[in-house]
């Protein structure tokens, strides 16, 4: 038998069912992560959660199955369970330690594990680190742990309604938006039930579609990118809702559709609540984005004198900017938000109704309108470009990024966080960054205009496929 490999991504483990995501690598994974936590931590209370994917169900009963034979007092969700509401739930029910079975985004052959802490906050690279060196030290006596696994019946907890509630009594307190008539889309993943109940209880007019919880989405990639919403945008523009809501399979992700603007992403998202939660008195200190995060952002705190704090990619990275006092806020572009005053990780549900409710009273388009006119339209694209030992790759060409990219413009600066960034006087940048857990490169961009985002990549790519044919 092979030995088990385990790496931790930036938001967990993943991988494909039956290959790199196994009983055995879900067992390792728990008891590893198990004997970390209760050496550095203590461990008394456990909950393992899952999402809607093939396995997933069985994936946290092994895990609960392992919490078990270490003492613990653990529960497992009654139903296919959002991350950010097991997060919430971790705080609100005082659990040590949680697991959430999921595989976010990816496609439904992919299934994976994510960490949370007893904070709410995704595992810290430190942490995880530590769970990896458990595994490495310790691998022999692990696999002997999880051989024979011994299955008992686990309590199961719900806690949706709470949740709910919870969020209902939160908006209500803050809000009174008109009455709109929103189309909610799960994408048949674990926001089934979620965010349309919570619009109906703030009186809101809301119906779900893509509501059959399904492992395989019905086809469809669970990411709510365009390409998987196009039927909600063109029934927004058509005119028969007055906004939509979409999610990822596990909830944390959010995009939106309004009238007037038409298809939002969180690079479009994100500025409008900076504005509308800081008119509230909600963001006084800061805000976090992340290294690919749209720098509207930036010309938006400049005006309202708050600090910006540029991160890794991760959600981990805004929490801990959020935990260290410098944001009360913060996202990044590939469609996550977090609040300083909610939770900390990224929730797709509370920022799905938050958009609601801005456009219910506000206007999401007015606003963004009004920032658009004062600080210029922002067009962004990405490309992934095949290639192995993407993070070393991308460290090994940065002498040649580096003459190429400076070339390109009246440069500002260079960042190196994150991959490699170059960052004009002209508004402009680039990202090259290699994924920790594909193998792949992925190259970001914004602009003024979408030409100056076409040549910059276009640069980029030919650089890179030079290098890696050449």
């Amino acid at each position: 038998m092979s030995r088990v490999s385990v790496k931790f991504g930036t938001d967990g483990v993943r991988g494909i069912i039956g290959e790199s995501i196994t009983d055995l690598v879900i067992a390792v994974i728990a008891e590893a992560t198990l004997r970390y936590w209760y050496r550095k931590y203590g461990v008394s209370r456990v909950l393992v959660s899952h999402d809607t994917r093939r396995m997933s169900r069985d994936f946290a009963m092994i895990i609960a199955s392992v919490a078990k034979g270490h003492g613990v007092d653990v529960n497992v969700v009654s139903s296919p369970t959002p991350t950010p509401v097991v997060s919430w739930a971790i705080l609100k029910y005082k659990y040590d330690l949680a697991f959430q079975v999921t595989a976010s985004h990816n496609p439904p052959m992919y299934n994976g594990v994510k960490v949370i802490g007893g904070d709410g906050a995704p595992a810290k690279p430190e942490d995880t680190d530590g769970i990896e060196g458990v595994i490495n030290s310790e691998y022999d006596d692990v696999l002997r742990s999880v051989k024979n696994i011994e299955y008992t019946q686990i309590p199961t907890v719900n806690v949706r309604d709470d949740y709910v509630d919870y969020l209902v009594s939160w908006f209500s307190s803050r809000f009174k938006p008109r009455r709109l008539k929103v189309l909610v889309d799960p994408i048949h993943g674990a926001a089934v039930g979620y965010t349309v109940n919570v619009l109906r209880k703030l009186g809101f007019d809301a119906v779900e579609i893509n509501s059959e919880q399904d492992p395989d989405f019905k086809g469809k990639l669970p990411n709510p990118e365009y390409d998987q919403v196009k039927d909600d945008v063109d029934a927004v523009l058509n005119g028969k809702y007055d906004m939509a809501i979409a999610h990822d399979g596990d909830s944390d992700r959010v995009a939106m559709v309004v009238k007037g603007l038409g298809y939002l992403d969180a690079n479009r998202i994100f500025p409008v609540f900076l504005r509308a939660l800081w008119e509230m008195g909600m963001v006084k200190k800061g805000v976090a984005r992340t290294v690919a995060t749209t720098h509207l952002i930036d010309d938006i705190a400049l005006d309202l004198n708050i600090k910006v704090t540029e991160t890794p990619v991760g959600i981990k990275y805004i929490v801990n900017a959020i935990n260290m006092g410098e944001a009360d806020m913060g996202g990044e572009e590939s469609g996550g938000l977090a609040y300083s005053w909610h939770i900390p990780e990224k929730d797709g549900i509370y920022s799905g109704v938050m958009g609601a409710c801005i456009e219910g009273s506000s206007g999401v388009s007015s606003i963004y309108r009004e920032l658009t006119s004062r600080f210029g339209e922002r067009y962004f694209r990405r490309i992934d470009l095949k290639a192995n030992d993407a993070k070393a790759l991308v460290n090994r060409i940065k002498p040649e990024l580096r003459r190429q990219l400076t070339s390109m413009g009246d440069l500002a600066r260079f960042v190196e966080i994150d991959g490699f960034k170059a960052v004009y006087k002209d508004k402009s940048w680039v990202l090259i960054r290699g994924s920790g857990t594909e193998p792949s490169i992925r190259v970001y961009s914004e602009a003024l205009s979408m030409s100056r985002v076409n040549e910059l990549l276009g640069s980029v790519e030919a650089l890179i496929n030079r290098l890696i044919t050449g």
